[in-house]
């Protein structure tokens, strides 16, 4: 059976189409340019057409978006004609489970667009650390970055994850960092479960795994301690979002190297996915696909970005 669009892509394309434009469309769902475009992109792969073409200012619907706009309206006019209060119910209750240094570094700050998309919906944020427990005490999802295998739990993969080196513009200035072989004389900070091996290859470096300075367990304490101006951190794209657009970190060369681990949605083995759950999904994958994020994978060492 042929997958459906969400209800959240649906109407993405019912806004655009009619309004014209993905900026009045993300005004009118509350929802950011870029997730407007991420669930046009993802519509039109789907189906394999081309829904809008740019026109000066206008997102100009093409002749087949046009076609299937009408029939979307009508689909959407009459899921509403039989759930005439289904905007004004209470969808209920959804608890979160997530370690603590996604809930805090990006999660908290973005689930607001969450919240205002599912009114009514009362959402729970748990920080759990252990790895084994993190679907006890009533949580209905979890959110895991993993290899995607649990004993206890269903996975669903949400996005892939890129690797790359960061430091403070001041670190990276004092130590003249300009390619990749100048890290010979830097602070290489690790993190206890992520090697800088898959990144120092693709580099062509020839350097052992850092062992001394600074050694934590933890991404959120890894990037603060480059920010402190300990040394270079090996990045996840996601984690170092925000440090990058306030110039608080600078990504240091265009090499970014594709982790094995990915960000997965989890729950219950053998319970299905509750529509909460479901529309929390959904929120995630357009909300990571829609940041801009450094994830630029190179085969060349590259040199330095400057900020």
């Amino acid at each position: 059976m042929r997958r459906l669009p969400s209800m959240q892509t649906l109407r993405a394309f019912e806004a655009a189409a009619r309004l014209e434009s993905y900026s009045a469309a993300a005004q009118e769902l509350d929802v950011t340019h870029g997730a407007i475009s991420h669930r046009i992109r993802e519509l039109e792969t789907q189906l394999g057409i081309e829904l809008f073409r740019r026109d000066g200012r206008r997102m100009a619907p093409t002749r087949e978006a046009v076609t299937l706009f009408a029939q979307v309206r009508e689909s959407l006019g009459l899921l509403q004609r039989v759930f005439p209060d289904v905007s004004h119910t209470t969808p209920g209750r959804l608890v979160v489970s997530l370690h603590p240094s996604l809930a805090t570094r990006w999660l908290v700050p973005r689930i607001g667009s969450f919240l205002r998309a599912m009114p009514g919906l009362s959402v729970e944020v748990r920080s759990v650390a252990d790895l084994g427990e993190f679907l006890s005490h009533g949580v209905d999802v979890a959110v895991r970055y993993g290899a995607g295998t649990w004993g206890n739990a269903t996975g669903e993969r949400i996005a892939g994850e890129v690797l790359f080196p960061v430091c403070t513009p001041a670190y990276r200035d004092a130590h003249r960092i300009r390619t990749p072989g100048d890290l010979r004389r830097c602070r290489l900070l690790r993190h206890a479960w992520q090697p800088w091996q898959p990144w120092l290859r693709a580099a062509r470096i020839h350097l052992k795994e850092p062992t001394g300075h600074l050694t934590v367990s933890d991404t959120a304490m890894l990037l603060e301690a480059a920010a402190a101006g300990e040394g270079v951190a090996l990045a996840r794209s996601l984690f170092a979002t925000d440090d990058l657009e306030r110039g608080r970190l600078v990504r240091l060369f265009d090499l970014a190297v594709e982790d094995s681990f990915a960000y997965y949605l989890t729950w219950h083995q053998g319970a299905p996915l509750a529509p909460a759950g479901a529309a929390f999904r959904d929120w995630l994958r357009a909300e990571i696909a829609a940041a801009p994020r450094s994830s630029k994978i190179s085969s060349g060492a590259g040199r330095t970005k400057r900020a």
